[in-house]
């Protein structure tokens, strides 16, 4: 095969071009266009032009956002690449019928004969409505061992229209293919990337396929506004070609290039963006990209090309501006080069099979046919020259920013990951000291329990001591009958079944629960008042009642009665401590339209202003160190909000306090 390249300059340049180089004289033909002239009639002219002086001609072709021929890049020009084969037959296809990028690639498909397998798909697709991922993925499950090349046209980075075309139809929107068919073509595709991370790493909180609608909870607009400033953000999507958003999906790195922005803020990338996906900026390192040049020629040498088509990410261009061409300088002294400046390209692994939308990437297909190829290698060899260095000031400065960047960059991912492990690992830590806090604290609730019990069973274990001894005396004076006996035991066992209660309630109340429970919030409160009643009637504290919340919580009771527990006996405390007089304890519960509330108020003075503030804190207290441990108020706090998804607050009112939960009901 041999490829021949040509700058368009007219109708009847053409046809002198095409006589002197005798190519209508041969059968497999396939000529690629690059053109950054974006008229529709200038590319129906065009393609008019070329079939009538070749009919049997094979045609695909793009708009660009520049084009490459042999070693330099241009900008609004038309190249021709005819490339003419010996053993390799070509057909191409068009689809423009679709409601999204999916069925474009399948009315590609439908087309194909499906008994004939391809070599070599190449592919232009629509740059600005194509979603490239999702075109590739379904255009690659036609043949596994398909080797796709290409990439989504473009339109000189103003994102207005862009166009693809086959020997056919010129399509405003929509996909071609060129199907290369033979048992002697050699491929070989690679790729130079050479954008590295940049800042931190952000989290994509809402996307849809290629659509991101905001980052970090922050519209995707003013996320680069936020870190690249204004202008990027007023430009985009124009200038944000060349700060692309790179995914890290496990060991992988893929950038996404923005095609569009939209009046809601959110932008329009190349191929999709999960929610979920952690993505930073890229930038463009230079020095890596020169560098990685060199390496492209040796292999490319090796596998004696004998045609190489590029089809580049405009960002590279962008970036590297006039030196570009020191990227395909390398290439040109290898073999004929052709190809143009893409939205986003097509890459096919031909080591894996992998199949993959790029951006910012120089892709290359390098062809050949298994003939005799002696004497391509033999003139191959005395054409390889070491890449040519840029001696120019503005070069230089470029790659020293870029090296600066990239190792602050690095640095800085490093610092991030220390700081991620160490906050993971005092997270970590805080965990396991609330749990210890948490026991500690239900080790001094169970303690002030049992003193409860205690007062609780003073009483009955009297009634049963008295009741007891009387029925010993009568036996002793032998006066005692059936009737009096039979009283006498069955308050003895009324006594004895209400201290099984009282024991009943004590093991519920530290009974862990495993599962939430739909429950009254009233019924909560009602089975802590069994075990607390008679505690607060002996130490002369009024305890008042008003019940009204009909609404379900779901929730888990024990740990909701042990705060409550934890706020009578911090009310109680109070109350004794400051002798109030006529003392007293009101708990509430009632409902609004979302919420059941539950509150439980005193007369013990209220909490000072200055510690308002602090008393959920760890560790603070005004009790000393014998009476408490300043666990209770904030593991409180913690098992209601952060357990049980309430919350719970502290405020004055009518000279006492007031401890107010605040529970979601059921629907």
């Amino acid at each position: 095969m041999r490829t021949i390249n040509k700058l368009y300059q007219g109708s009847n340049n053409l046809e002198e071009f095409i006589d002197a180089n005798n190519i209508q004289a041969n059968k497999n033909i396939l000529l690629q266009i690059f053109t950054g002239v974006c008229d529709f009639e200038f590319i129906e002219k065009l393609i008019s032009q070329v079939t009538s002086l070749i009919p049997h001609i094979k045609i695909i072709g793009s708009t660009t956002s520049g084009e490459i021929l042999e070693e330099r890049a241009t900008e609004f020009a038309t190249i021709l690449s005819f490339s003419i084969f010996e053993r390799t037959t070509i057909e191409t296809y068009y689809a423009e019928v679709g409601e999204n990028s999916f069925q474009i690639a399948q009315g590609l498909i439908t087309q194909f004969d499906q008994n004939r397998s391809a070599k070599v798909a190449i592919s232009f697709a629509d740059g600005l409505s194509i979603n490239g991922e999702e075109f590739i993925d379904t255009l690659s499950a036609y043949q596994d061992d398909l080797i796709i090349a290409g990439g989504l046209s473009g339109d000189n980075a103003e994102f207005n229209q862009t166009f693809v075309f086959t020997e056919q139809k010129v399509l405003k929107s929509g996909a071609v293919v060129a199907l290369l068919f033979s048992d002697s073509l050699s491929v070989s595709t690679t790729a130079s990337f050479g954008w590295e991370n940049i800042g931190k790493t952000m989290l994509v909180t809402r996307a849809e396929k290629n659509r991101v609608y905001e980052i970090d909870d922050i519209k995707a607009v003013d996320i680069y506004a936020k870190y690249l400033g204004e202008d990027i953000a007023k430009d985009l999507p124009k200038v944000g070609i060349e700060f692309p958003l790179i995914l890290k999906r496990g060991d992988s790195r893929l950038p996404r290039a923005t095609l569009a922005k939209h009046e809601d803020g959110s932008l329009t990338f190349a191929g999709n963006i999960n929610t979920g996906d952690a993505v930073t900026f890229g930038y463009g390192n230079i020095e890596a990209i020169l560098r990685y040049s060199n390496n492209i020629q040796n292999n490319l040498h090796d596998n004696s090309s004998e045609s190489i088509f590029i089809y580049s990410c405009m960002a590279r261009k962008a970036l590297l501006q006039e030196s570009i061409n020191l990227e395909l300088t390398p290439l040109a002294k290898i073999a004929n080069v052709s190809g143009f400046f893409t939205y986003g390209e097509f890459y096919s692994n031909t080591s894996s099979q992998t199949k993959e939308l790029l951006n910012q990437t120089m892709t290359i297909l390098s062809l050949h046919e298994n003939l005799d190829t002696t004497s391509n290698k033999e003139a191959s060899s005395t054409q390889k020259k070491p890449l040519l260095k840029d001696r120019r000031k503005s070069s230089l400065t470029l790659k020293a920013l870029s090296h600066l960047i990239s190792q602050t960059s690095l640095e800085l991912e490093e610092i991030n990951a220390s700081l991620e492990k160490r906050v993971k690992l005092e997270v970590e830590k805080n965990r396991e000291k609330d749990q210890a806090m948490l026991q500690q604290s239900k080790l001094a609730q169970m303690g002030e329990l049992i003193a409860m019990i205690a007062h609780q069973w003073r009483q009955p274990l009297s009634a049963i001591s008295a009741n007891a001894n009387d029925l010993i005396l009568k036996i002793m004076l032998d006066n005692y009958d059936k009737e009096y006996f039979e009283k006498k035991l069955k308050l003895i066992t009324d006594f004895s079944q209400h201290l099984s209660k009282t024991i009943d309630d004590f093991r519920g109340f530290y009974k862990e629960d495993k599962e939430r429970v739909e429950i009254l919030l009233s019924d909560i409160v009602k089975d802590v008042l069994k075990i607390v009643a008679i505690s607060l009637e002996n130490k002369n504290i009024t305890l008042t009642t008003d019940f009204n919340c009909h609404h379900k919580i779901s929730t888990y009771p024990n740990e909701l009665r042990q705060v409550l527990l934890n706020l009578i006996k911090n009310a109680e405390d109070i109350l004794l401590e400051k002798e109030i007089e006529a003392p007293y304890i009101d708990i509430k519960t009632f409902d609004d339209a979302k919420n059941s509330y539950l509150t439980v108020s005193d007369n013990g003075g209220g909490i000072p202003e200055d510690i308002v503030d602090k008393i959920f804190e760890p560790y603070f207290s005004t009790k000393t160190q014998k009476d408490g441990t300043g666990l209770g108020l904030y593991m409180s706090k913690i098992i209601i909000e952060d357990h049980c998804g309430g919350k719970l607050e502290a405020y004055n009112e009518n000279g006492g306090a007031v401890f107010k939960i605040t529970m979601p009901f059921l629907s």
